[in-house]
């Protein structure tokens, strides 16, 4: 059985509509997706959160993507934890 990472899903939909590799979606909730541990895309998606971090971390982007910023490092922390 694969496991299964929880996301949040604010960073999940922007990082899809921008017609990036993104992994499958096992489970979906309002708030979060579960896609599995071993999803091919799941180092695309990864690599795409921990941009968004570091350009947030050096003040790169405006105050109102704030939100995106967020999630995007939640999604690193739980791809990072899993």
């Amino acid at each position: 059985m694969t496991n299964l990472i929880k996301l949040p899903k604010r960073f999940f939909i922007d990082h899809k509509e921008r017609d990036l590799d993104t992994p499958e979606v096992a489970k979906e909730t309002k708030t979060n997706v579960w896609v599995y541990a071993d999803d091919p895309y799941l180092a695309e998606l990864k690599s795409d959160a921990a941009y968004y971090s570091d350009m947030a971390d050096m003040g790169a982007w405006d105050k109102y993507l704030f939100g995106l910023v967020r999630s995007a490092k939640a999604t690193l922390k739980a791809i990072e934890n899993a």
